[in-house]
């Protein structure tokens, strides 16, 4: 398991994810490897980032990284959309062509430039994957609908072959909708272990939203700029990995954090 994020914003595309590969037979945690493992990597062909998330060991025997870095060292693509399809070939090949079995859930996050209907290249983001899923609260409530206890579960759709998802611009929305969101806070997506994230920023950034009130104070210091878009992102999470440290779950989020930041032209370091 592991924890990716990416935010897509006006100003261009921020990704960041842990280094822990969590190793699981039968349902029990073997090993936590926090060294050794790229899961976020360069696709310096056409200005892009990728990061992946789930039960890889389910697609190769050999190890994750390496597989796809050589997909993408390999690859015959031109753009960002052929990529995605280009990958989910591959994904789909290595699996033979059959669905992973229930509880086997993969997925890819691919972020770049790409042209939208209006033929203007702007940020997009698709994610690869083998099914949706979703985190169910399992709540009780009160006798004032006040929630007293809470029970996170992965719930996940039946398994199937992998398929690209275009997750922004949302496809289903107008034009002029997706870049009123692209330019009003933007856009970022979580996957992997993210229940414990999930309830963080959101308070995080009602937080900060009250902090701005102020004219002094801005986190990140300069919000016009995606380097330092990256580097909040970055510092999330961090902070997240030292939660689970200092907690009592399994460290299955650990290890350091990489980041990548990409512009309108190409990776800005």
């Amino acid at each position: 398991m592991t924890l990716v994020l990416t935010e897509i914003t006006s100003v261009g595309i921020a990704m960041a994810a842990d280094s822990a590969i969590t190793k699981i037979k039968g349902g029990k945690i073997l090993e936590i490897d926090e060294q050794g493992w790229k899961k976020l990597i360069r696709v310096p062909k056409i200005n892009a980032g990728i990061s992946y998330w789930g039960m890889i060991g389910a697609i190769t025997k050999r190890q994750f990284d390496i597989w796809l870095q050589e997909k993408i060292d390999n690859g015959n693509y031109t753009d960002l959309n052929s990529f995605a399809d280009y990958l989910v070939d591959e994904l789909n090949r290595a699996c033979k062509n059959i669905p992973l079995q229930q509880g086997y859930d993969v997925g890819i996050h691919i972020a770049g430039y790409s042209k939208w209907t209006d033929n203007v290249s702007r940020p997009t983001f698709f994610h690869i994957h083998n099914g949706h899923g979703r985190i169910k609260l399992n709540d009780k409530r009160d006798s004032k609908k006040n929630i007293i206890y809470i029970n996170p579960v992965w719930d996940s759709d039946p398994r199937k072959l992998f398929e690209k998802h275009f997750d922004f611009p949302d496809p289903n929305k107008p034009l002029q909708e997706n870049i009123r969101i692209l330019n009003n806070g933007g856009w970022i997506t979580r996957n992997g272990d993210f229940f414990l994230y999930s309830v963080f920023q959101d308070y995080i950034n009602a937080a900060i939203q009250f902090i701005h009130l102020s004219p002094n104070i801005r986190i990140p210091k300069n919000p016009t700029s995606i380097s330092s878009r990256k580097g909040y992102l970055h510092i999330i999470l961090e902070t997240i990995i030292r939660l689970y440290r200092c907690s009592n779950q399994s460290k299955i989020v650990g290890g350091s954090v990489t980041s990548l930041a990409i512009g309108p032209k190409g990776f800005i370091n």
